[in-house]
């Protein structure tokens, strides 16, 4: 009876093949973790006294698609930074938006290290705008 029950349960069985397709959307974020800001774009203020003797700031940028991250200052005056990952070449930032670096998906952290290099007038402080977006230029990582 179990033998007969057994056979006529396979014969009803139907199999199917089915294409599933995923859509994963890019997840990124980048970190300047001693200063407490994250985001797709962080503001950082610096003191030109900072600045003057050089200053270091770790970055994290998490992603699951490549990424870049370009840097400019906003000021109405004339300033100039150079900033470069350790280890990498300086790249003059000002008000222009300019590429620092670019890596592969996944976790990168990074120290970055900022100069001052002409300052057009006398101010209480600098604001550096890190903005992470797609790949392109140096890489890290």
């Amino acid at each position: 009876m179990v033998g007969a029950l057994g056979l006529a349960a396979l014969g009803a069985s139907v199999s199917r093949t089915a294409t599933v397709s995923l859509s994963i959307p890019a997840l990124s974020v980048l970190a300047l973790p001693e200063r407490g800001l994250s985001g797709r774009e962080v503001m950082v203020e610096l003191r030109p006294e900072e600045l003057v003797q050089g200053l270091v700031l770790p970055l994290e940028v998490k992603s699951n698609v490549p990424w870049a991250v370009t840097a400019r200052v906003l000021s109405a005056d004339r300033v100039d930074l150079l900033v470069r990952v350790l280890g990498g070449p300086e790249v003059l930032v000002n008000t222009e938006e300019v590429l620092l670096l670019s890596g592969r998906s996944g976790k990168h952290e990074v120290s970055l290290e900022v100069k001052l290099v002409n300052l057009g007038s006398e101010t209480d402080g600098i604001t550096l705008v890190l903005k992470l977006g797609g790949s392109a230029g140096a890489r890290v990582g």
